[in-house]
């Protein structure tokens, strides 16, 4: 798969230089065998005094280095701790995914840098595990939330400095969504089907909370994919299920619940087996008072992908509100098991086992979670407060 930047590195040469390493692909392709077997990173150092239990904390520095193309080994140790102990955000899983995109640029122009050839950069086209891993953390990281900003997310653009595509890819990776929006409308009316440009206007007005505006422009290019071969959507932008997923999104921010609803079955639709839109079903239900009707759609979530510990987590804050306590604990056990770094499943079990009058049960899982929870979350203190209130009733039962 080879990458738009080699167009920039001039004329090819006359011989064909034989294939070249790809020294940081299959270093990070090394951690993901490490982590598929089961077994859990190496913690990378950290500066001194940092949170090692903030996800924000290894994100940071994750962040910093697939900014800078160093060290993206490390990178990647950096942000699959951030996402396990916040497997929730997505921005982490999406910055793994984009992290690989770097470095297979990284080996390519040291290999042009080592040889002088372009063709030698050009052979090292990216291993098909490695496409498949990017379009798996994207995927998931979308399904966590579409709408998710990294700066490192550059949208399409052409032209000299003064195009207006140019200046629409600067401010939107500058946060200037006002700008980014009205730029964006001006490259869409000479390039109307270039759908990419339209999911990205259709972020910046979601950012700037012009909802209605956005879930029109995401059907304009939902519809634009329907009625025209010449779609060039790929494993780094949504599919259509996914921009369905986006309409539902943005139709639940303006409390439109039935047009959300309607939103996510399409996404099913055309994705059977998009586990997160039964999630964003359940959750309009929700929005509707119907807590049976949200229940079973987040057990045909389970039922699709019962390995996903924010699925459990969150199947298990809903049984739990339903009054459903034993059925609440299992899921969140099973989010425990899944992912024993992340904080928050302990502290709702710990609820879970107040409201059903298990004192010493509830005590030691608060104490699990202010083991596991980062400084700054916000459970804290209302953790450290039902323990004060707690342990002298632990201490009388014991």
């Amino acid at each position: 798969m080879r990458t738009p930047f080699l167009l920039s590195l001039g004329m090819l040469s006359c011989s064909a230089p034989p294939p070249q390493p790809s020294p940081t692909v299959t270093a990070i392709a090394a951690l993901q065998d490490i982590a598929d077997s089961g077994r859990d990173l190496p913690r990378p150092r950290m500066p001194a005094g940092a949170d090692t239990n903030s996800a924000v904390a290894y994100f940071s520095r994750g962040s910093e280095l697939v900014h800078l193309s160093l060290e993206l080994d490390t990178a990647e140790m950096a942000l699959y701790w951030a996402s396990r102990l916040d497997p929730a955000w997505a921005e982490p899983l999406f910055l793994r995914g984009l992290a690989i995109l770097r470095a297979h640029r990284k080996d390519a122009f040291d290999a042009y840098r080592r040889t002088g050839s372009v063709r030698a950069a050009e052979q090292l086209d990216l291993p098909l595990r490695q496409a498949q891993r990017v379009d798996s953390l994207f995927r998931i990281a979308w399904g966590r939330n579409p709408f998710l900003f990294t700066d490192l997310d550059v949208p399409p653009f052409w032209g000299g400095f003064r195009d207006p595509s140019n200046l629409a890819a600067v401010a939107f990776s500058s946060r200037h969504f006002d700008q980014a929006e009205s730029l964006f409308a001006r490259v869409l009316q000479t390039h109307p089907d270039h759908v990419t440009i339209r999911i990205y206007r259709a972020r910046a007005l979601f950012y700037l909370r012009r909802f209605d505006e956005a879930a029109k422009e995401l059907e304009t290019a939902r519809d634009t994919v329907l009625n025209s071969s010449a779609d060039r959507i790929s494993f780094i932008h949504p599919s259509m299920a996914m921009l369905n997923f986006a309409i539902g999104i943005t139709r639940v921010q303006q409390d439109d619940f039935p047009a959300a609803r309607a939103a996510f079955e399409g996404a099913l639709t055309e994705d059977l087996g998009f586990y997160w839109a039964h999630v964003r079903l359940a959750g309009s239900a929700l929005g509707l008072h119907d807590t049976s009707t949200a229940l079973l759609e987040l057990d045909m979530a389970v039922q699709l992908e019962g390995s996903d510990p924010v699925l459990r987590l969150y199947y298990g804050a809903v049984l739990q509100g339903a009054g459903q306590h034993d059925e609440a604990e299992l899921q969140l056990r099973r989010a425990i098991d899944l992912d024993p770094y992340f904080a928050t499943p302990y502290f709702w079990l710990a609820l879970v086992y107040r409201a059903q009058g298990k004192t010493e049960a509830a005590v030691q899982h608060y104490r699990l979670f202010l083991t596991h929870a980062a400084n700054e979350d916000a459970d804290r203190a209302k953790a450290v407060s039902d323990l004060e209130a707690l342990s002298p009733l632990s201490r009388d039962s014991s």
